[in-house]
């Protein structure tokens, strides 16, 4: 996307459909099975897939004809005229055999877009375990006196919890008022120091980072850290700008105005890097306007949700509300302080099932700088330097490296700077994309993970997509400017199962690109075996 200091309606609505997709999910049944693969498709996908094959480090293509015939296919769809400025990279391989079924610049470094979440979803799984838990906890360094007065700071800590929200919140609230709280001499503190991290992720674009999907990952995430800002017209003929929900510390300044006569609508909205004011301008039709936006140091939202829950049940707050992060010089020293409520998290495997199916940026995050907290000190850099000064975001990028090392599958520079797969500096080829695929279904919670993929023509961001396939590919899909992927499963014809990554780079017509990687994908599901002696050899 370009760096443009203002954004009209035109290209926030470019920036909405970036890395995620908010694909209405539904659950329509369909049932197949095959003796001689173990997997049944219902309307949760592939019941059961797994496979032992092992890739050899040097590949070869299949020369068997119908093997040859669909690589060929897949050629003759990318090598259409209209792309030929686009750079495409295909790999297909058969979970029975190992067969390379087609490969078109398989070994080449792509951005990945949102495919990425497939490596933190899984590696996550694999490491924290699918009934992992966020913990999010209430603390203060002094005890509640037998008045039921707190002397001091009452701090609401994170620990990276994607889902804590506002009804997580009020059974905090509630813990308190249990203990006895009735009044706080000190500040409400937002502490989101947990995560030694930035608030962007590395190789962002920072004028993202004001829309949903580039929300901050923050240790005290709460609501999603995303709210609507809505501009509708008024009774005088002008506008009103709405923040959903009413925020104190959120300010907007509105220039817009009615749409006059034959004039386009064209609606701006820009956020402060590192604040919570909003500049709105331009035309708005009568039928008014929403985006949602993220907001700045989230756990400030938290900090005044806390404060007000506790004075609407009669607890008193003497100081305001702050926030804290890993640079701030009064952050809590959460082993010295008393924890008074906690909440935890719904377990790993749900928050993986909604990330993937959703493509939701900052719960990938979340997860990739979980993986550097814990598990950072077993993935160490190169250089011990930058293993002294890196951020939890850089550990678990390590740790993700790490992972695939381990398990056979980098046989190119893989690089990865993100979790969620909006960085523009991620690098990872089909073949490798391709092993990791196998690599993903001999691990513990394989069935986890394989469930979190959307179903064609059913759920996810594949709901309205491949309805010829419906229920027969499970794939995550990849969407950021110039940027279009599909990775995951396809059962073709005949029962048998392959995994297939598809990356188009530098393609600008987005729609296009689109409509073709899913010819390809149909091309892999049609693909048929030449007859039964090769099947069952097979």
């Amino acid at each position: 996307m370009k760096t443009l200091l203002y954004f009209t309606l035109t290209l926030c609505a470019l920036a909405f459909g970036a890395c995620r997709s908010n694909a209405v999910e539904t659950n329509v049944a369909t049932s197949q099975t095959d003796s001689n693969q173990s997997f049944t498709t219902t309307e949760r996908g592939f019941e059961r897939i797994s496979s032992n094959v092992e890739l050899p480090k040097n590949i070869t293509l299949s020369d068997a004809p119908e093997d040859v015939a669909l690589n060929d296919k897949i050629a003759q769809i990318v090598d259409k005229s209209e792309f030929r400025n686009a750079r495409w990279g295909v790999f297909v391989v058969s979970l029975n055999d190992a067969r390379v079924l087609a490969a078109q610049d398989a070994q080449k470094l792509f951005n990945p877009a949102s495919i990425q979440k497939l490596l933190t979803t899984a590696v996550a799984l694999d490491k924290l375990g699918a009934e992992y838990r966020w913990r999010t906890s209430v603390v203060a360094t002094k005890a509640i006196d037998a008045n039921g007065t707190l002397n001091g700071d009452l701090i609401i800590y994170g620990r990276g919890a994607p889902d804590f929200d506002s009804k997580q919140l009020a059974e905090l609230a509630k813990q308190l008022k249990d203990k006895g709280l009735r009044k706080v001499t000190g500040d409400i503190i937002g502490d989101e120091s947990y995560f030694n991290a930035d608030a962007l992720g590395n190789g962002w674009i920072w004028n993202e980072a004001q829309w949903y999907y580039g929300a901050e990952p923050s240790a005290l995430t709460f609501n999603n850290n995303e709210i609507t800002i809505s501009v509708v017209p008024d009774e005088k003929d002008s506008t009103t700008v709405k923040v959903i929900p009413e925020l104190d510390f959120v300010k907007v300044v509105n220039k817009s105005a009615i749409l006059q006569p034959n004039q386009p609508e064209s609606v701006g909205i820009k956020r402060g890097i590192e604040n919570n004011e909003f500049y709105v301008w331009g035309s708005v039709s009568r039928k008014g306007f929403g985006a949602r936006v993220a907001l700045s140091h989230p756990s400030i939202w938290a900090a005044s949700e806390l404060k007000k829950t506790l004075e609407k049940n009669g607890v008193t707050i003497s100081g305001a509300t702050k926030s804290a992060d890993w640079k701030s010089d009064d952050k809590t020293d959460i082993a010295t302080a008393t924890e008074l409520a906690s909440v935890e998290s719904k377990p790993l495997s749900e928050i993986v099932k909604l990330t993937n199916k959703r493509s939701v940026n900052l719960y990938a995050e979340l997860m990739l700088r979980t993986l550097g907290r814990n598990f950072g000190a077993e993935a160490p850099d190169v250089d011990a330097k930058i293993t002294a000064t890196r951020g939890d975001d850089n550990a678990g990028a390590s740790v993700i490296s790490k992972w695939l090392k381990d398990k056979g599958v980098s046989v190119d520079d893989t690089i990865i700077y993100d979790g969620s797969g909006l960085s523009r500096l991620d690098f990872i080829s089909p073949e490798t994309f391709g092993r990791f695929l196998i690599a993903a279904l001999k691990t513990k919670h394989s069935d986890t993970f394989k469930d979190s993929l959307p179903i064609a023509a059913t759920d996810g961001t594949l709901g309205g997509r491949l309805s010829k396939h419906k229920g027969k590919i499970i794939a995550k899909t990849g969407s950021e400017t110039y940027v279009n992927s599909l990775a995951g499963y396809a059962e073709n014809k005949n029962g048998e199962i392959v995994a297939f990554a598809i990356f188009c780079n530098n393609e600008t017509r987005k729609g296009d690109a689109v409509r073709t990687i899913d010819e390809i994908a149909s091309a892999i599901a049609e693909f048929p075996v030449s007859s039964d002696t090769d099947k069952n050899q097979r």
